[in-house]
This record gives structure tokens, sequence and C-alpha cells, in this order.
């Protein structure tokens, strides 16, 4: 099994509710639920991210080239 690590997670008073039953209607605990969507939002903005980076990195080194292109 990995390790794992504590965590307190505030929600609204709603989102806390709508979790809970979502947990008890699907019976999967609202820790997995809260694993799922967490894990599920990294992936998403990690892809999102790295995309990002790689096209800032890209537009800093040809910078110069771009900058003569701009009045073509």
């Amino acid at each position: 099994m990995s390790e794992t690590t504590g965590l307190t997670l505030r929600l609204p008073t709603e989102m806390a509710e709508a979790l809970r039953t979502t947990a008890f209607a699907t019976n999967t605990s609202v820790n997995e639920l809260t694993k799922r969507a967490i894990a599920d939002y990294l992936q998403q903005h990690a892809r999102t991210d790295t995309v990002r980076a790689a096209f800032e990195s890209t537009l800093q080194q040809h910078a110069v080239a771009l900058d003569k292109l701009k009045d073509l």
C-alpha cells in the first residue's frame, strides 16, 4: 500500500453535503471521491501547464525573430 498523508479540507456546507450524498449514493467513501477529483484535476491541469510552459519557452527562445516578423 502506498504511503498517505492526512489533509484537512474545508468546504462550503452545501458542497460538503453534496459530497456526502454522492458518497452514500455511490457506496464510495468521501475520501475516495475526493482523491479521484483531485487526481483528475491534477492530470488535466498538468497537461495545460506543460503546454503553456513549452509555449512560453518557445516565445522567449524566438523573441527576436518574432519581433522582426510582426511588422510584415
